[in-house]
């Protein structure tokens, strides 16, 4: 029998430094969607979107300002950054049709949290032997907010789909429910690589 699965496995807002993730054990409760303790925060931008210091840990790409251009009014580099946040939702979401752990290393930074978390989503299907029939992220089109010489960020909103988890033989394994969008962030840091995320903030409620 098809499960539709509003306990054990859900999608969670870890709020408010954390992604829409599908949790691999139960936590008790009803069916709604469920908040959890977020982690340590990361630094915020500042109005101008300049960081007030850098985080340690995650960047292995500050050295000199000749191998990390400024962001700031150069149109390459603000377009280069919404390609990395899109190419960041379109591998979460192709690694779950296609049953495997996803790969963020061009998009993102070791250290985002919200990150890790996207792709304990695809490992969890991938555990189960499953790929979903649809992608679970649908994406609004990004905006540009602020940048600073090395950071900048991107709004956008964030749904999940309805998804149906398939063995290799097409039978549907569970399913999962719909989710509301809700208002997100990302927060980009720019490193000699290129652009990195370094973390997604999500609104408390339904955009």
């Amino acid at each position: 029998m098809v499960r539709t699965e509003s306990r054990q496995l859900r999608f969670v807002w870890l709020l408010p430094t954390a992604a829409l993730i599908l949790m691999g054990t139960g936590c008790g409760g009803g069916g709604a969607a469920t908040g959890a303790s977020a982690p340590p925060k990361v630094q915020a931008l500042d109005s101008a979107g300049v960081r007030s210091a850098s985080p340690s840990g995650d960047r292995t790409d500050l050295a000199t300002p000749a191998a990390t251009p400024s962001a700031s009014g150069s149109p390459d580099l603000l377009h280069m950054a919404l390609t990395t946040v899109n190419a960041y939702f379109e591998e979460i979401n192709k690694a779950s049709l296609e049953g495997r752990v996803a790969d963020v290393s061009a998009t993102a930074m070791p250290g985002c949290q919200t990150c890790a978390l996207d792709i304990g989503v695809t490992q969890n299907f991938h555990s189960q032997g499953g790929h979903t029939d649809v992608g679970p992220l649908a994406v609004s089109p990004l905006t540009l907010g602020p940048s600073g010489e090395k950071a900048i960020t991107a709004q956008m909103t964030v749904a999940i789909r309805a998804v149906r988890l398939l063995d290799t033989t097409g039978n549907v394994i569970k399913t999962y429910p719909a989710q509301p969008p809700r208002a997100a962030t990302a927060m980009l840091w720019l490193t000699a690589a290129g652009w990195r995320i370094e973390n997604v903030l999500y609104s408390r409620g339904p955009s």
